[in-house]
């Protein structure tokens, strides 16, 4: 068994500790990082709950959740433990995050071609048992469950995408600075 290999079923491992102590103080793990990083090996939890992760639910995720790690010793070497809420662009891998995340905006990489493109931000409109509908830009298109490689949620700006008065938005022909590249010169050039 490779690193990445060892990795996962350290992480699956984990996953299958935490989850049951966690879901007691109303708390869900999101994902689970295991990797080697320049200062060593790092175990990574995300956590969360409806009403949003504190300062004292990580605190008190890392005391309980170090307690049965080393109990259980899953982990034969030495690594830091570190848990933190998932943020504003959580990651998508469970079929609860994807219904969580019908209507707001997701992006998405896919292994293949989908309508020509392989990366994607849009509205998730449905979820069907194979496949998900995105309206992309007042476009639905329907990609496979099994093409995507990565997806999270995409942060909303109240206002975006709108023009405002006085700020209309200007074609490439006149406005080129902002839809071309950057002329200006930095040091170094």
């Amino acid at each position: 068994m490779g690193v990445d290999g060892a990795a996962r079923g350290v992480e699956d491992a984990v996953r299958a500790i935490a989850a049951d102590a966690l879901r007691s103080d109303g708390l869900e793990i999101v994902d689970v990082e295991f990797r080697r990083e320049a200062a060593g090996w790092v175990l990574r939890l995300f956590i969360d709950k409806p009403e949003g992760v504190g300062l004292s639910d990580c605190q008190r995720t890392s005391e309980v959740v170090g307690t049965l790690l080393e109990v259980e010793d899953p982990i034969p070497h030495a690594y830091t433990l570190e848990v933190s809420s998932p943020g504003l662009t959580r990651p998508l891998h469970r079929e609860e995050d994807w219904k969580r995340a019908v209507g707001r905006m997701v992006r998405l990489v896919t292994r293949q071609n989908v309508s020509g493109r392989q990366d994607f931000t849009g509205r998730l409109t449905e979820l069907r048992p194979e496949n998900l509908v995105l309206d992309v830009e007042g476009i639905g298109i329907e990609i496979p469950r099994e093409f995507v490689v990565r997806a999270r949620m995409e942060l909303e700006w109240p206002g975006a995408g709108k023009a405002k008065p006085g700020r209309g938005r200007t074609s490439p022909k006149t406005n080129r600075g902002i839809r071309g590249h950057d002329k200006r010169s930095f040091p170094g050039d």
